[in-house]
């Protein structure tokens, strides 16, 4: 493996998996597999990516790519999230709109168009992002939100819902954004939630007692702003509330928050909260408009009252709380709203009216302050909502409003959240069933712009309700069509003969009319049309079809108008040129969206030809219609018509010269490009024909909430198989996409549609942020993947923690993961390629000892990490590995076989080669899901070709007794070892010099394993080893140095100078030097006395001694002394 930087190794592989299709290999070879589902969580790409999506990426590709090669058919498709509000408020940034009055002065069709197009902005950046870390995807098919296609399936979604009388529309308190302009759901509102310290104030509402004294009801509120809303109070029956006096006025309040009164007062009575119902007191505010006679304003129980904090006593307005909707409904109320949708207050009584809500605050304390009915304020913390696009502070109001019926599923939701494998475990009863059991109906409509149209059409005359399934319920349920519209195509003319294109307009057609054949076609197409009826012949303006168009009119009898709008195809600077030639330099895909010079392109022609036939029809209700045009316009214009996609035009039909054919007008929206197009405006303008009354319908004006968009993919897109068995996204997808997904899975009575999921927690940044695009704290993946390498960024998120811990993102800690185990796989691997025999990797049982342990350690690491894959514990696999290769393979196996592969015999040097390429090998199959880049380069640069990912995973047998206990009695070498080594630091002795015994107490040793003994006598340098069970310590060494221990000190010091200096000269192992001792006398006795041991273990051919002659990379001198 050469030693080249990490970006230009990663790109090298890239680039050999794109040449090679080794990922559409994988599939190919697994296509008779059992199937392993995964559904990906669709991204939407109008912002850029960062770390923390490498991080989502990096726990799905591990699992897939592992499935893959255990033989599992693994499709992977991606997908793109294109709705909403994320769209929405970015191109409002965009556009400098800031409110839904100037994106409807802006137009709604303007708009939307900005949003389809804002959804690809940084679409190549996630392409690149998602090639570069290895995540194998399919991102050439993805399942796209916008896609008519996907739309449609959506509506028989919703159709399901509305036959199983799961969606209904009711006035309700909804979470509301006045920025946005639109009801949010539960699950959007708890992902916007901060907390923030606020203003609460104790007000006094006056009343008076049966005498007609005069005391107060204190009451506790952060909102001050929905106190012109307020209609009653509310008391806990069952609660104990006091009568206190204070400065010589009279309070109530609950018994267990008289403290709130603070100093100097008195309790004067003790009653319960049932003696207060139907008590009357004065409104703070009197609202114009309001039908309350101004002592209507009374008591009333409700058991929500808490007696912990406030006052025990709560002001109802039912259109700002879903408490007070609902109290109110149960007694009666009236819903005043004093507070718009756009969030300005509706009080045109007061000074604050107009004002936003959370500005009329202080204008309202301080007309309570002039009034004397403010009592105190205090500082208040707490959770508040804020939009989670946004970012908006939201109020709660009362709307009608779209609903699925999600408490009637709360109890199958349950039961199936039971059923999936949460990662971690603990969310399935915490952070996610608890969500569960406190469902409420899903607010399902939004009153926005970019999202699937509520496919709901309501009567004008009579209130009947339709829910559309498909595009063709919009045919089977529109109004009844009285007008028919037949094409031909002019018959053969000259230039069809030629093979050319003809003339397109009328300035280029001189001299083209039809051909004897042509005449022919057009008199047989009159003859089978005269049974049609024919009102009306409308001709395109060219020669050939005006040509045709009279032959038609004179056998039919019938009138015949000339349209200029109609013409053939304009190519432009193409005209008379063959047709074989202008396709083959402008094929399909070109001619679709570039124009020709000087001409047009086919979504040109297609936007002017459904322009004018919507003319035509208009034009001519009730009448049987025949346009006489082209090849190309009539082609597209029908295939347009049937609603196709762009890439499946070249299939449809496409005329013959006086070919025939009636179009088929549907009731469909399309937009002015000439395309089906189901969202708004477009959807909007399609009516429909009441089955009851026969009266118009005409769509509701609200979208889906687009966190339905992606909770329905199972069923909305092409990915295959259900329930999937493995999903990966962020914690905060327990309110979002994990809930979303459950939800619409039990609305339509199916089971849950994923078995397994993995909750990852949040990249923060190194203030303790979460990275986002809207805080600007994003980690740029790019930047990172060429300084450490893709493979770097994947493993520390492997092994840093648990995928559900948050992870203070730190960039010293990707270099340290690739440190730890990258960079000690990689030289391992390097120093088995430089010392490694000749001979082939083969599996039969190893004689020596250590590797027999490498075999038996080797398996069990396999056996391990794949039952740790299996469970879906990818950290507990990637440590497992990570310890194998730093502790196990590179700081005990290569250390004690040093010697032998490079001096031992031949069958020595064979076996450990073989057992160690084995290992490797091995390794880099169970690394591969998770470093995909170094793992495939170490295969390649071994086997030349393939891929380790086309690799069968390793069947690892559990571990037999035999090789638990070598492995026991391995681990307790070592811990010798370790003990040894500690005892020759504590003497100051280096491990080169040798000492000639080490006592053991320990009867755990197998003395009697003598390659056992000879490995801890290699590793601690040590002549002799005996066992002592007397001595103090576990070991004991013998310090005593002798002058010939001594020597071979002095030996080993100078072979490792020598091998310093071999690696500052780049020699390679294979390389022979000169060796030039610049010693002394004593020092050339003592090179001489061991000079074919340093021959042999230092790669040295000549020994010399004096100042070199001829000074070259293979001359070492070295000074020293003995």
């Amino acid at each position: 493996m050469q030693d080249k930087d990490k970006k230009s190794t990663e790109t090298e592989i890239l680039e050999y998996w794109q040449k090679n299709k080794i990922f559409e290999q994988t599939l190919a070879k697994t296509k008779k597999g059992k199937p392993f589902v995964f559904y990906e969580g669709p991204p939407t790409a109008n912002g850029k990516p960062g770390i923390h999506h490498v991080e989502g990426r990096s726990f799905k590709d591990v699992i897939l790519r592992y499935k893959t090669m255990r033989g599992f058919r693994v499709p992977r498709v991606a997908g793109w999230d294109t709705h909403g509000l994320p769209v929405e408020v970015e191109v409002e940034k965009e556009l400098g709109l800031k409110s839904k009055k100037e994106i409807e002065e802006y137009g709604i069709e303007a708009f939307n168009k900005k949003c389809r197009e804002s959804v690809w902005k940084y679409k190549k950046l996630w392409e690149d992002m998602t090639a570069r870390m290895g995540f194998w995807i399919d991102m050439d098919k993805p399942y796209v939100t916008y896609e008519n296609s996907y739309m449609e399936k959506l509506w028989g979604v919703i159709k399901n819902f509305s036959v199983r009388k799961l969606l209904y529309k009711d006035y309700k308190v909804v979470p509301w954004c006045p920025r946005c302009g639109t009801s949010l759901s539960s699950h959007e509102l708890a992902q916007g939630y901060k907390k923030i310290k606020e203003k609460s104030i104790y007000i006094k509402f006056k009343a008076k007692d049966k005498a007609g004294g005069v005391f107060y009801f204190l009451v506790w509120t952060t909102t001050p702003w929905t106190l012109p809303g307020n209609v009653a109070l509310a008391v806990n029956p069952k609660a104990t509330y006091v009568v206190a006096e204070k400065d010589g006025a009279r309070f109530v309040l609950v018994k267990e928050r008289a403290g709130v009164l603070e100093e100097n007062y008195k309790i004067i009575s003790e009653r319960s909260g049932q003696s207060f119902l139907g008590v009357e007191y004065e409104p703070l505010y009197r609202t114009s408009g309001s039908e309350l006679p101004i002592f209507n304003y009374k008591v009333i129980g409700a058991n929500f009252v808490s007696t912990e904090d406030g006052t025990g006593i709560v002001h109802i307005a039912p259109a700002f709380g879903a408490d007070d909707q609902k109290v109110g409904k149960e007694n009666g109320l009236t819903t005043l709203i004093t507070t718009a949708e756009n969030g300005k207050m509706l009080t045109p009584d007061y000074l604050w009216n107009g004002k936003y809500f959370q500005e009329a605050n202080q204008f309202i304390v301080q007309n309570l302050k002039e009034r004397n009915l403010f009592l105190k304020e205090e500082s208040h913390e707490h959770d508040y909502p804020f939009c989670w696009r946004c970012d908006s502070a939201l109020m709660y109001l009362a709307k009608n409003s779209w609903f699925l019926k999600t408490t009637a599923v709360k109890k199958e939701m349950l039961a199936e959240n039971k059923k999936i494998g949460w990662h971690p475990e603990f969310i399935k009863d915490g952070r996610f069933g608890q969500w569960l059991k406190e469902n409420v109906d899903w607010a399902i409509s939004r009153e926005r712009y970019w999202g699937v149209p509520l496919p709901v059409w309501i009567c004008e005359k009579c209130g009947h309700q339709e829910v559309v399934g498909s595009i063709n319920d919009l045919d089977k349920l529109g109004p009844k069509r009285t007008t028919r519209v037949f094409v031909v195509r002019h018959g053969e003319a000259e230039h069809n003969v030629k093979g050319i294109v003809g003339p397109a307009i009328p300035a280029r057609d001189f001299d083209n009319h039809l051909t004897k054949k042509g005449i022919k076609e057009a008199e047989k197409t009159a003859r089978a049309l005269k049974k049609e009826k024919i009102d009306l012949i409308i001709s395109s303006p060219l020669n050939r079809t005006r040509q045709t168009s009279e032959i038609l009119a004179s056998t039919l009898g019938v009138k015949m108008e000339v349209n200029e709008q109609i013409y053939d195809y304009n190519i432009g600077d193409f005209h008379d040129r063959s047709i074989k030639d202008s396709h083959i330099e402008f094929p399909f895909e070109r001619r679709l969206c570039e124009p020709f010079p000087n001409g047009e392109s086919l979504r040109d022609v297609r936007a002017r030809m459904m322009m004018e036939l919507r003319r035509i029809v208009r034009s001519n209700s009730g009448k049987n219609i025949l346009i006489v045009s082209h090849g190309d316009p009539m082609w597209v214009l029908n295939a347009s018509l049937e609603g196709l996609e762009e890439k499946n035009y070249p299939k449809s039909w496409y005329p013959k010269t006086g070919e025939a054919k009636e179009l088929k007008l549907h009731n469909w929206p399309y937009n002015r490009d000439g395309e089906l197009d189901l969202h708004k405006p477009y959807a909007d303008l399609v009516n429909l024909r009441c089955q009851k009354c026969e009266g118009n319908m005409s769509r509701v004006k609200e979208i889906a909430d687009v966190w339905f968009d992606s909770g329905a993919m199972p069923f909305a897109s092409d990915v295959p198989g259900y329930p999937a068995d493995y999903i990966v996204e962020a914690v905060d997808q327990t309110r979002g996409w994990f809930y979303t997904l459950l939800a619409v899975a039990s609305l339509l009575g199916k089971k849950a549609p994923y078995k397994n999921v993995i909750s990852y927690g949040h990249v923060l940044d190194s203030e303790g942020k979460k990275m986002s695009k809207h805080k600007g704290n994003v980690v740029e993946p790019s930047l990172l993947f060429d300084k450490y390498g893709a493979d770097a960024v994947r493993w520390y998120f492997y092994t840093v923690n648990q995928p559900w811990d948050e992870k203070l993102f730190k960039e010293s800690d990707i270099a340290e993961a690739s440190r730890r185990f990258l960079n000690i796989f990689r030289n391992s691997f390097v120093y088995w390629q430089t010392y490694k025999d000749k001979s082939k990797i083969s599996k039969k049982k190893p004689k020596l000892l250590i590797n027999k342990w490498l075999n038996a350690r080797m398996n069990q690491v396999g056996y391990e990490a794949t039952e740790a894959l299996e469970k879906y514990d990818i950290v507990k696999a990637a440590r497992a590995i990570e310890n194998f290769v730093a502790e196990d393979l590179s700081r005990w196996y290569i250390r004690r076989i040093r010697d032998a592969i490079r001096f031992g015999s031949k069958k020595e040097k064979e076996e450990i080669s073989s057992i160690f390429g084995l290992a490797l090998y091995e390794v880099a199959k169970l690394s591969a899901p998770f470093v995909p880049f170094l793992t495939d380069k170490m295969f390649l640069d071994v086997m030349g070709k393939g891929s380790i990912h086309l690799e069968k995973w390793t069947k690892f047998k559990k571990p037999s007794k035999a090789d638990k206990k070598l492995a026991e009695e391995m681990n307790e070498a070592r811990r010798i070892v370790s003990l040894a080594l500690e005892a020759r630091a504590k003497a100051g002795i280096k491990v080169r010099q040798p000492l000639a015994l080490l006592k053991v107490k320990s009867k755990k040793l197998n003395i009697k394993n003598k390659e056992l003994v000879g490995l801890i006598k290699g590793e601690v340098n040590i002549k002799e080893i005996k066992f002592d069970p007397k001595i103090k310590d576990e070991v004991e060494l013998d310090v005593n140095i002798t002058p010939e221990l001594k020597e071979e000190g002095q030996l080993r010091e100078l072979i490792r100078h020598i091998q310093e200096k071999r690696k500052e000269a780049g020699l390679q192992p294979s390389d022979k030097t000169t060796f030039v001792a610049l010693t002394d006398d004593k020092g050339e006795t003592f090179v001489k006395k061991f000079e074919s041991v340093l021959k042999k273990e230092a790669g040295i051919k000549v020994i010399s001694f004096g100042e070199p002659s001829k000074p070259n990379r293979l001359t070492i001198s070295l000074k020293f002394g003995i």
